[in-house]
């Protein structure tokens, strides 16, 4: 648990750091570069003025020879050669010569500090890659274990005939769950959506799924109002929430069902989530209360609604991920739940397995999201009857 805490802030920070570095790191690529071309063009310049200087060298050194053997080919009278000005634009040269050393110089000191940076940047980008790694590491670890808390399909093998489940998280965990228990004759099913997703999200269904079995160890003939009320008491208590403005408001989103095998019934009740049946090809909704398992301004009391089950009803229970997800023919419109309502509607036009509306749900979804991001959790659980 505590490597997962550790991992909400490290990660984000990791990121920022991996950002800075890299961009550091091309700024430095582009100086260095710079430096690298200065430093050829003075070079060039240097053998340029070399080759100058040896030039008048030589004329400097042929007027003085011939100067001192008198000679009749050197008439001074006539010849187009300058003597001070020779010497005069040699110094000139030679200054620059010394001038585009100094500047060599200083580049090559320049070139000397950012290889150093260099050589640091890429040593803590080593360092950052490392701890990234074993962040990365221990957020997979913390999502096995969220994995193994969830029902099996064996669980729901037990008790279903017909069922699915849609559990595609945005990021590596969830803050979307789903608990199912069976005790006796009843069966306890439920969707929930936490506060947050990611590692945040992950934290506070650990919590719906711990504080859900309590509540049901404890009283397996407890009323599905009964395990709200419990159920949001008890995070209330665990995150110590007060209603203090300056407090996040943190908690779930919850549709609950208990399943009477011999009596035939389902009990519901909801927390912000509904749950839908379709039954004859028409769509049943089943209404929560608008108040969320955690702290609200208004604590109002949850319901239980009981219905008499039909043969081939088919329940769903579900986040608000599908419903809420951009895409479409702009790419930027929700799908809505009207959308979603009526996507069940025709899915069970006809009769098909689950796991085959499974697979047919999701493809919607894909051709729906096209190249956008998936912006929340998404989970939808179904049961024939």
């Amino acid at each position: 648990m505590t490597t997962i805490i550790l991992g909400i802030g490290l990660s984000v920070s990791i990121l920022i750091i991996i950002f800075l570095v890299v961009k550091n790191s091309k700024l430095k690529k582009s100086t260095q570069a710079q430096l690298d071309r200065a430093l050829r063009t003075y070079k060039d310049k240097i053998n340029d003025l070399e080759a100058e200087i040896k030039r008048l060298n030589y004329l400097i050194e042929q007027y003085k020879t011939q100067k001192s053997l008198q000679t009749e080919e050197l008439d001074l009278t006539q010849t187009n050669i300058d003597i001070k000005s020779l010497i005069a634009e040699k110094q000139r040269l030679e200054q620059e010569k010394q001038n585009l050393k100094e500047k060599t110089k200083k580049l090559w000191e320049q070139s000397l500090a950012i290889h150093k940076e260099k050589e640091r940047i890429d040593r803590l980008r080593r360092e950052i890659e490392s701890r990234h790694k074993e962040i990365t590491d221990s957020i997979n670890y913390a999502s096995r274990i969220q994995t193994a808390l969830l029902p099996k399909d064996s669980d729901f093998q037990k008790v279903f005939k017909d069922y699915f489940i849609l559990w595609k998280p945005r990021e590596v965990v969830s803050g979307d769950f789903y608990w199912l228990r069976t005790i006796g004759n009843k069966t306890f099913l439920v969707a929930a959506d936490c506060t947050g997703h990611g590692v945040p999200g992950a934290f506070m269904s650990l919590l719906g799924i711990s504080f859900l079995n309590e509540i049901v160890n404890a009283k397996p003939y407890i009323e599905a109002k009964e395990i709200l009320e419990e159920l949001r008491q008890k995070v209330i208590k665990a995150l110590g929430e007060t209603g203090g403005e300056s407090q996040p408001k943190d908690g779930m989103d919850m549709a609950l069902v208990i399943i009477d095998h011999d009596k035939e019934t389902m009990e519901f009740s909801g927390a912000n989530n509904p749950a839908y049946i379709i039954r004859n090809g028409e769509l049943i909704e089943l209404k929560a209360v608008r108040a969320p398992i955690g702290y609200y301004r208004k604590l109002k009391p949850f319901t239980t609604e009981t219905i008499e089950l039909e043969p081939n009803d088919t329940i769903y229970l579900f986040s608000d991920g599908f419903s809420d997800q951009f895409g479409g023919p702009d790419g930027h419109s929700k799908f809505t739940k009207k959308r979603f309502k009526q996507m069940f509607i025709e899915l069970n036009s006809v009769q098909i397995p689950l796991a085959e509306q499974k697979k047919l749900i999701w493809e919607i979804f894909e051709k729906w999201k096209g190249n956008n991001r998936q912006i929340d959790d998404v989970m939808i659980i179904s049961i024939r009857w």
